[in-house]
């Protein structure tokens, strides 16, 4: 699982920026340095007087020129310097605003994550049915002993099979207050299927206006695609339609039962919430994490 721990310092500049900044240096500087060599041209001509030698065979012509060619230059290095600044100024600003809105998109797939991690827990810290199958203890080992949601392993085998074996309701809500940390959205007094739908929703909503506002100043080819297949992705769907998909099937077999309607986290029939569905979620969440990532290094 990627995680955004990667720090960088907010003045530094895009390699393909400072290329193109190093080049108009260079070329700005340009005319003022042709301008203060044909000053020295103009002094081996009719600036310099053909019966002397050293400085003295110099001609006020040629001073005059001289000194016109090193106001010339002196101007020309200061408006240069000028536009330097404020290009870098530019620059900057454009890296920061990079990191902002890669720290955006970032804090919206770890809410994604969130979401995947709360309904691992569901067996364990609210009243939600269980199949039989499920562990009767935490089966996440690392996560038993840190008590750090994020340790729980969304790809492990011990996830996928509570995931497949925990049924989903309305009625489904935390037993108790719980340290965020440890159990995401736990102290949120909503019931865990309005969890589930509305911070998904909210989550993709993020990612895909993220996309959009900021694709100019910053998200290569590669991370637009990544994010487009992620807010499209079928189990994302999944998630964001739990409170519909129950209603229709509640009222088609006319029940209230999540274990009667056979109404799964996982494996219930629905379009995209198939195990296989749910892992293609967590990799595209991963591959949009580290081109993100990657990115900042």
């Amino acid at each position: 699982m990627a995680e955004w721990l990667i720090s960088v310092s907010s003045g530094t500049f895009v390699h393909g920026d400072l290329v193109k900044f190093t080049m108009k240096n260079l070329i700005g500087y340009a005319p003022a340095l042709i301008a203060f060599l044909a000053m020295f041209v103009g002094l081996l001509g009719p600036g310099r007087s053909a019966d002397r030698t050293g400085f003295r065979a110099i001609t006020p012509f040629g001073w005059a020129s001289c000194a016109i060619a090193a106001a010339s230059l002196c101007v020309a290095v200061y408006v240069q310097h000028t536009k330097n600044k404020e290009l870098a100024a530019a620059l900057a600003s454009k890296q920061q605003m990079q990191t902002a809105v890669f720290r955006e998109l970032q804090a919206s797939l770890d809410s994604m994550r969130d979401v995947l991690r709360h309904a691992a827990l569901m067996p364990y810290v609210t009243n939600a049915e269980k199949a039989d199958g499920v562990p009767a203890e935490l089966p996440y080992k690392k996560y038993a002993q840190s008590r750090k949601a994020w340790d729980i392993d969304l790809r492990s085998e011990e996830a996928t099979q509570v995931l497949e074996r925990l049924y989903v309701s309305p009625t489904a809500r935390l037993k108790a207050p719980y340290i965020p940390v440890s159990v995401p959205f736990g102290t949120d007094t909503r019931t865990s299927m309005r969890i589930i739908a509305e911070e998904s929703a909210a989550a993709a909503r993020r990612v895909e206006t993220g996309i959009q506002k900021y694709a100019a100043i910053g998200l290569t080819p590669e991370m637009i695609a990544a994010g487009s297949e992620l807010v499209t992705a079928p189990f994302l769907k999944h998630l964001i339609s739990l409170r519909e998909n129950w209603a229709s099937r509640s009222e088609m077999e006319d029940s209230q039962s999540a274990r009667t309607l056979n109404f799964r986290f996982l494996n219930s029939g629905m379009t995209g919430g198939y195990t296989k569905d749910y892992l293609e979620f967590v990799e595209r969440l991963d591959r949009f994490s580290i081109l993100l990532a990657g990115e900042r290094k």
